[in-house]
Formats: C-alpha cells, structure tokens, sequence
C-alpha cells in the first residue's frame, strides 16, 4: 500500500502554514464567493449562523449533488457521460463546526423529492446500495382467473431499485475508516464505484440478498468530517484512488464576522428542481475538451506523469465546473469562467490536502525520531549497566587475589563470608575470571594464588 511517505515527494510542496495551524490557509477567497451570487448566497447564510462558508459551501455541493437527477451529466468527449457525485470531506479539531456547517445545507437546499434521502449514515458497501432499494409488485404477466381479484394483473414480490438520489454524512471519518478496513469489507470499493457513478450491488444467489444498482442510474453526494489525525487513513489508500475522489476543506474560518449577517432564506431555485427524464448533457467549451483530450493521451502514452493525488483532477473540475453552470440559472454550458472557478475550487482542496500529507509527513517523521531516540537511550542503559558489571567484575577479581594470598590459600566459604552481601552472588564468576587469567588456582574447595604462569 502507498503511504504518505511514499506520496509527499510526488505532490507540490505545501504552503507554510503561519504560526496556530495549517487551517489559516486553504480557504475559498472573498473573491471566489463575490463572483456568483449563488456563492455569496452561501456565505452569507453560513456567517448569519456562525457557520464556517468553505463547510457550508462543500456540504452544498455533495448535498446537491446527490440531489440532482441521475439523468443530467457532464460530457467532454472522454469516457462517456460523467456523474456529477461529489464527495467532500471538511478537516478540523473536534467541535470546529464540521457538523455546524454541514447541517446548513438542510435549511439552504430544500429538496423537490419527498423521498430524498437525506443525511444517512454509513456503514457497509452494501448498505450504500440497499439505500436505493425497495420492494415492488412485479406483474408476472398473468391474470387472476376467479375470486376478488378476478381480471386483475397477478404480481409478485420483486426487490429492486426504486429510489435515484441520496445524500450521506459521516460525523466522525474515523469510523468510516475503521469500517472500511475490516476484513471483507466492501466499504473502500464501493465509494469509489460511487464517486464516479458506477454500478453498486453484489448478484447473491438468493434473491432477497441480491442488489444492483445500474451505472449511471442514481445521484449521490457524500460529506464527511475528519479530525486532522484520522484524515490521514484515507489520504494513506491513495493507491487504490479513495482520496483523489475527494474535495477537502478545513472547517475553521477566519473570516467570519463578529456582527453577523442577515439569514438570507433558502435559495430558491437549484438543480435539484430540473425535471429530467430523459438524458441531458453539460457541455464544455471546446478549449477544455481539447485540454483534457490532450492530458489524457498524454497520460496513457506515458508522455505525461501526475501526482497520485492529483489522478483525477480532471474529473473533478468537471463535476465542479457543471455544477456551477447548473446552479447559475440551470445552464447546460459551462463556460470558461464556471472552468476557473472549478480550478480554484480544486486548487484550495489541494491546499488543505497537501497540508494534511505534511502535517501525517511531520507526525511520522516524530514519531521515527521518538523511536530512534528511544533505541539509544536504551543501547547507553544497556551500555551503562554493562559497564558497571566489568567494574564490579574487576573489584572482585582483586580482592579474590587479595584475600587468598595467605598461605594455604583460602576456601570458597571463607572468601563469601569476606565478601559484602551484594558481591557473594559473582563470587564464583570472579574467581572464574582470575582463574582465566592465571591469577589464582582452584583446588576443589580452596583458592590459592598462582605464583609461576601455566606451562
């Protein structure tokens, strides 16, 4: 698996970061939201309640696109018809106003659909695919022959998809992440099918058990919030692409003012209201499309190499840029203005995500010289006590030479009782040692001097 060691090299060096934290840098601009009044729309109700904009702003953008009809798509001439699914995540310490933020888009984004599901919880790939399920009565082609129902259609019980659009908010991403890397899990897998609007389900054999979701056939947004540490589990599964499907934003923000604003209501129209029932394309300039052309084949002829977090950048301008041209008066063109737009959204997410990839880089790096420092204070105790053993050794040596130059020597009893308590225990190592030496001669029980070197 890459990690955020492996990744922090290929990535465009993070800003400092000012004294206080990374969260003082990589916020959307005063001019980013005074270009469009949808984005001053949003502002202005996040300060109204204290709430930080970038939050209220990212949360909007899953929210409604989970909103949006299946049926509208972004095309640029690359890979078919893309899913406008967005996924943000907002990074900050706990009780920052994460789940403030994003609990906003409920009363800013007012849904058309009744049965828009809204908020959900996660839990497991398959509960992601459930979600779009129900049971219905599946005629069978056949007619009730006598009884009440004589000449009605006869049905039966059929699971299958029968809701479009959803929204999902995850409080706290640890959990996600700790569901995610379960054994089995289908989590990881299926939010990356989703991201892009693939095919969800799993064909079990038994029918109550079996779930598809067709390509292209629902809406989903998904929000989630992160303390900085746990971000750093899914900025680690870059590998598989989790996190490159992902806008990031930091949940603190500076710039809300102490008098606050007037709530501005609802906004009252938004792409969530288009009626679509049969396909319906956003389109690009032919700039764009020619740029992203180029990138592509570029790409796949290993002409061009991009940053593992950078390996969907395209994609993601896309879904931000229709986006904008949708919620600036339901537009099907994007223009090069909703495009710059798009890459600055992309360029702050890069920002916070690059931000967190130093501040996992710092965490890490800490922690190895912790480590390391722990390793060398341990190699000089050992070092420290070894050397007290060979001194305590040595003493011993000389006084078993001292005490057994008398004539005759002395006994191994004798020489304990001569020695301190703490010393006895080595007493049969020291006089090991001076025998080695040719210092002293053992004779069973007794210890005598050695006067003339061993032939």
């Amino acid at each position: 698996m890459t990690t955020v060691d492996d990744i922090l090299a290929s990535l465009p060096a993070a800003p400092a970061a000012p004294e206080g934290g990374e969260e003082r840098t990589g916020h959307l601009s005063a001019e980013f939201y005074a270009a469009r009044p949808v984005f001053r729309h949003i502002q202005q109700a996040a300060h109204s309640q204290g709430r930080p904009a970038d939050v209220l702003f990212f949360s909007t953008l899953a929210r409604l696109s989970g909103m949006i009809s299946p049926h509208i798509k972004a095309v640029t001439g690359i890979s078919g018809r893309a899913s406008l699914n967005v996924f943000a995540a907002a990074v900050g310490p706990s009780g920052s106003g994460k789940s403030a933020g994003q609990s906003g888009a409920r009363e800013l984004i007012l849904p058309e659909d009744p049965e828009f599901l809204d908020g959900l919880p996660v839990g497991t790939g398959e509960g992601i695919a459930e979600m779009f399920m129900g049971t219905v009565d599946k005629p069978t082609g056949e007619i009730h022959q006598r009884g009440p129902l004589k000449g009605d259609p006869v049905t039966v019980k059929a699971r299958e998809q029968v809701r479009h659009n959803g929204y999902i908010y995850v409080d706290e991403g640890q959990t996600m992440a700790t569901l995610a890397m379960r054994p089995g899990s289908t989590l990881a897998e299926t939010l990356r099918r989703a991201a892009v609007g693939e095919a969800l389900g799993q064909m079990n054999a038994s029918e109550e058990r079996r779930r598809y979701i067709a390509p292209g056939s629902y809406s989903l947004g998904l929000f989630v919030g992160f303390q900085p540490s746990t971000a750093v589990p899914l900025l680690n599964d870059s590998s598989t692409g989790t996190p490159q499907r992902f806008f990031w934003c930091w949940s603190l923000d500076p710039s809300i003012p102490t008098d606050p604003p007037p709530w501005p209501g609802p906004i009252k129209e938004h792409p969530g209201q288009i009626p679509a029932t049969e396909p319906i394309d956003v389109m690009f300039p032919e700039r764009v499309r020619r740029m992203l052309w180029e990138e592509r084949i570029a790409r796949n002829r290993g002409e061009l190499e991009v940053a593992e977090l950078d390996g969907h950048a395209g994609l993601m301008k896309v879904k931000a840029a229709a986006l904008f041209a949708l919620m600036d008066g339901g537009r099907y063109d994007v223009t090069e203005e909703d495009w710059a737009l798009a890459e600055t959204v992309w360029e702050t997410s890069c920002a916070v995500r690059n931000a967190l990839v130093e501040r996992a880089r710092r965490e890490a790096e800490a922690e190895r010289r912790a480590a390391e420092d722990a390793k060398v204070n341990t190699e000089v105790r050992v070092h420290m006590a070894r050397n007290e053993v060979d001194r305590r050794m040595e003493r011993l040596v000389r006084l078993v030479v001292k005490h057994c130059s008398k004539p005759g020597g002395i006994t191994f009893g004798y020489m304990r009782r001569a020695l301190r308590p703490e010393d006895r225990p080595h007493l049969s190592a020291a006089v090991d040692l001076a025998e080695e030496r040719d210092l002293v001669l053992v004779d069973g029980d007794n210890i005598s001097p050695r006067t003339t070197a061993r032939t």
